[in-house]
């Protein structure tokens, strides 16, 4: 396991993205992660960070912009969501280059390599997958360079250009 790799998970703090599930999990796991966002959960998380004594490893970082920067500066992104629309962040985690282990839900499911989606989200599950590709994390960034390019394009910016280009094909038809 590389103890210099560091994760992060963004979202609302909120009932459906299960962070409460990934706190659990983290009791097994050496190693920093930073919790980005807010929300009316907040206080109960902290409560189960302080009940598994793991104010070293779990940082809340709160609402945030600066989110590109975050990312850049973490090696992985976790996602426990019960379900998710598009997911953005497992894009833009994509695009950032950081391996991603992710519950089945949103793109998660259309981007990842199947190894790094947790089919039954409990906190044992999420753990368990953790730590595997901690173990194998050369092994994930491998498995994980072909979908890093095929991402690149995915911008907001492709899209809408994208989007404007059919729009100007359909009209001047």
């Amino acid at each position: 396991m590389i103890s210099n790799l560091k994760a992060i998970a963004v979202g609302r703090l909120v009932p459906v993205k299960r962070f409460d599930l990934l706190i659990e999990a983290w009791k097994d796991i050496p190693l920093q992660i930073s919790i980005v966002g807010d929300g009316p959960e907040r206080e109960a998380l902290a409560s189960k960070v302080n009940k598994f004594s793991l104010q070293d490893r779990v940082h809340f970082l709160g609402e945030r912009t600066d989110i590109q920067e975050l990312l850049a500066d973490h090696q992985l992104l976790v996602v426990t969501s019960d379900r998710e629309g598009f997911g953005y962040v497992v894009l833009e985690a994509l695009q950032a280059k950081l391996v991603v282990v992710s519950t089945s839900t949103g793109i998660a499911t259309d981007l990842l390599p199947n190894n790094y989606l947790v089919e039954s989200l409990t906190a044992g599950n999420v753990s368990a997958k953790i730590q595997r590709t901690l173990r194998n994390f050369e092994q994930a960034k491998r498995d994980f360079r072909p979908v890093w390019e095929s991402v690149q394009e995915l911008t907001i910016m492709a899209m809408v250009a994208e989007t404007l280009d059919f729009y100007r094909e359909t009209v001047s038809r």
